[in-house]
Order: C-alpha cells, then structure tokens, then sequence
C-alpha cells in the first residue's frame, strides 16, 4: 500500500445521499509529514438551506463563482488512499474508490473511553495540535476540519499501520454505548439483554445493529 494518505473533509447542503457539496478540502499524509493542503468551494444545483449553512457558513453568494461538483472533485482523485471522519458520510458525495481509513472508527477501536469520538472532541481530549492559522479559526469548514482529522490520523499512526486502519475501517464499528434511547449512555454491559434483541431487529445504521449483535453473542 503506497505511503501517501489524502485525508478529505466536505462541506454539503444536507446530510443525506440526495444532497450537494459545497465545500471539498484535503491534507495528504506521507511518512515525511502533513502537507499539500488543497481547499474549493463546489457550487450546488440547489440553494443552500440556513440549517446547513448554519454549520458550515457558506452561503449561496459564496459559491457563485466555485466550480461545480464534476469539476471540483477531480483536484482530490489522485490518491492511493483517502481518510476521513466518518468516511461513510463522505464517500456519499465523493465517488473514489479507495481505500478508506475511516478515523471515526478507527479512534472507537482504539479510544473506547474516550468521552466522545468526534474530531473536536478527540483533537482536545488527546491535545493534539490546533489547525494552521491559514486554515480559518471555523471548525466545520472543510480545511479547517481536514487539518484537524490529519492530526487526529498521525496520533492513530502511533499505534496502528495504515492497512491495519483500512482494515478497521472496512468494517462495522463495536460502540462503548448507545447514544439514543432510554439507555444511552450506559455501557453496554449493562443494557437489558431485551432491548438489544430489540435493536437488532430495527432498521438502526449497521454499527449500532453490529453491536447489540456483539453484546448478544451473535458475533
């Protein structure tokens, strides 16, 4: 597996497959370090709703000039592999092959106590380095979050290989605990047997269903 990593953020108008990007940026790994950081604004078909641009801060008058999707996503194609948090979001709107390291659940594995395992709360409860200066002062641009998750992905490196990343990635994630519900936030250990049963019979996203399958023994 070749030693370059594009570790990707986007910026979209939503947060399902039907919805746009607005914002694509990258940082690359190689064993000499972070560097190449590449940024674009992606002008969208549609408006941009005030919820999404509540988050990210773009608005329509912002991308007026930016290229569209097509244009804007081939800059970033030219990796071996691409990284980021909560891939599964990402390579909704970016149709590149792989592989992918997926931090998020790469720093699950790895950190299962960590009090939560977004890049922000990661980047603090880890104390890794802040975004250059050059990359904005706004968490949630794509730049800004892009530099964050590539400091996240150097202190994985500390502990895992790449491919041992990807191989993580490629499959679902064991949760420390549930964020929903009349149990979340409990460990595991301590969820009724019942309401895991219940879980896997739910159309709930494949870590959570993975999971309560985990703690049934059915794994």
């Amino acid at each position: 597996m070749e030693k370059r990593v594009r570790i990707i953020d986007t910026e979209t108008t939503g947060v399902e497959a039907s919805d746009q990007l607005v914002e694509i940026a990258s940082v690359d790994w190689t064993e000499a370090g972070l560097g190449h950081p590449m940024q674009t604004l992606v002008r969208p078909s549609v408006d941009i709703p005030a919820t999404a641009s509540a988050i990210h801060h773009i608005r329509d008058r912002d991308v007026v000039d930016a290229p569209a999707a097509e244009e804007a996503i081939m800059r970033f194609a030219d990796a071996p592999v691409f990284a980021a948090h909560n891939a599964r979001f990402d390579q909704m709107f970016l149709p590149f092959e792989g592989p992918w390291v997926c931090t998020y659940k790469v720093a699950l594995s790895l950190f299962p106590d960590a009090p939560a395992h977004s890049n922000q709360v990661l980047r603090y409860w880890l104390d890794l380095a802040d975004p250059p200066a050059d990359a904005g002062q706004l968490a949630h641009r794509a730049l800004y979050d892009a530099w964050t998750t590539a400091y996240l992905f150097e202190r994985l490196l500390q502990d895992l290989t790449v491919a041992q990343m990807v191989k993580i990635s490629s499959s679902p994630a064991l949760l420390p605990r549930f964020g929903f519900g009349k149990h979340a936030g409990l460990p595991l250990s301590e969820v009724p047997k019942d309401y895991l049963v219940w879980i896997v019979g739910q159309d709930f996203d494949e870590d959570v269903r993975f999971t309560a399958r985990h703690y049934l023994d059915l794994e």
